[in-house]
């Protein structure tokens, strides 16, 4: 069953102001898959900035960051995004709030989780997703997903073609936003739904994967 964005109500907390300020409404007329995958400032698709938005409102809401923190996290990740890099708040809010580095893997386990606790269905750790084969040909036929999964780090794990997916990160909302933009472009293309499936991963694993299907190494400053 492919999961759909949880609805988080209409109201705004302080840095989605900002955030909002930048995202390029789609015209009501133009297809599902051009209002996901359209772009932002010549490089962002649109549903990669309201994913970020709900990331950080969940973050927030939930005490796992504050305000001034979501800000500074949400210029980072524009900024990687903007240069055409890969990037998550989680990442860069485990980087802020851990002492040193050995503290990252940890600090991210605890926020992948609370948030992944939030949504329909928690998606289920697999420690082992990151020794999978990379579905090179998905992302080749698709470069429109390819260039999302990348900007997000969210990895696809297993794919038989675009009837079955599963997604992987640390970033359950990440997860959540693609899923449905993949769904619709489908939906768009196809004319079929897909079953997409959302798998969580530790941060080494993570790692590992995004430099296998990315070849982008994390930062690590």
């Amino acid at each position: 069953m492919s999961i759909q964005p949880q609805d988080q109500g209409d109201e705004e907390l302080p840095f989605e102001q900002d955030l909002l300020s930048n995202v390029v409404p789609s015209s009501a007329d133009e297809p599902a898959h051009r209002e996901g995958f359209s772009v932002v400032n010549q490089e962002v698709p649109i549903a990669l900035e309201h994913a970020l938005i709900r990331t950080l409102a969940m973050l927030q809401q939930h005490d796992l960051a504050t305000a001034e923190d979501c800000n500074q996290v949400a210029k980072m990740v524009k900024r990687d995004w903007l240069s055409g890099k890969g990037a998550d708040p989680i990442d860069y809010l485990a980087k802020l709030s851990s002492g040193s580095s050995e503290m990252i893997d940890a600090s991210v386990e605890t926020i992948s989780i609370k948030l992944a606790e939030t949504l329909p269905f928690i998606p289920t750790r697999v420690p082992f997703a990151g020794k999978l084969i990379k579905p090179a040909a998905l992302y080749e036929k698709n470069p429109d997903i390819e260039l999302m999964c990348r900007l997000m780090r969210v990895p696809v794990a297993y794919a038989e073609d675009l009837d079955v997916l599963a997604l992987a990160s640390i970033n359950p909302y990440f997860m959540d936003a693609l899923s449905a933009a993949i769904s619709n472009y489908t939906m768009e293309r196809n004319g079929t739904q897909p079953i997409i499936s959302i798998i969580r991963l530790d941060y080494a694993g993570w790692e590992t994967m995004c430099i296998k299907h990315f070849r982008e190494e994390l930062k690590h400053d």
